[in-house]
């Protein structure tokens, strides 16, 4: 393996997964700037661009690892809302299982002991809003998923075109006759 090849395969993986992270990116960047609206009233700091970013950068990894780990399985026998439904599960329940264990961890270190962490996290719980976190993030990945969908039965790069693109200028030859 030569150095090339390494900064062939590095220059591959930016151009992979620069495209989830802008989206997860956006999408997040608007969840921060709202929340951050709807608590100033409470004099709570925030900072949207960081979390965004944050945020995005880790869920954009786990895209590619999970698309990466599901590229041998074929689900060509399932309806794609099931794969999609499937695979939103699975990511909100690997942000449920990472955030208790996060908010676990956290506790311990402040606890100075496992134990001690796991029943300081447990007694500071607040599940509606975990819950309601663990939500927002799982429809944002189910939006994501849609959109690939429909990227692979468009075509590559027919998505970007249809969304993004001007539309071609309508000749007078091509209108119906009035």
């Amino acid at each position: 393996m030569n150095l090339q090849s390494i900064k062939r395969g590095l220059i591959g993986l930016y151009h992979e997964m620069l495209p989830p992270v802008l989206f997860f990116f956006t999408a997040f960047l608007l969840i921060g700037v709202i929340f951050k609206l709807l608590v100033t009233q409470y004099s709570i700091q925030f900072t949207a661009f960081t979390s965004a970013a944050v945020a995005a950068l880790i869920i954009g990894k786990v895209i590619l690892l999970i698309d990466w780990a599901e590229s041998g399985r074929d689900f060509g026998s399932h309806r794609r809302i099931v794969v999609i439904a499937g695979q939103t599960f699975v990511y909100a329940f690997a942000v449920f299982t990472l955030g208790i264990g996060e908010r676990i961890l956290e506790a311990a270190h402040k606890a100075h002991s496992l134990r001690e962490g796991f029943d300081m996290a447990i007694a500071a719980v607040s599940l509606d809003r975990f819950l309601g976190l663990v939500i927002l993030i799982s429809m944002v990945v189910f939006v994501y998923l849609v959109l690939q969908e429909i990227e692979r039965a468009m075509g590559k790069g027919a998505l970007y075109r249809l969304l993004f693109k001007l539309p071609d200028p309508i000749s007078e030859s091509s209108l119906p006759p009035t």
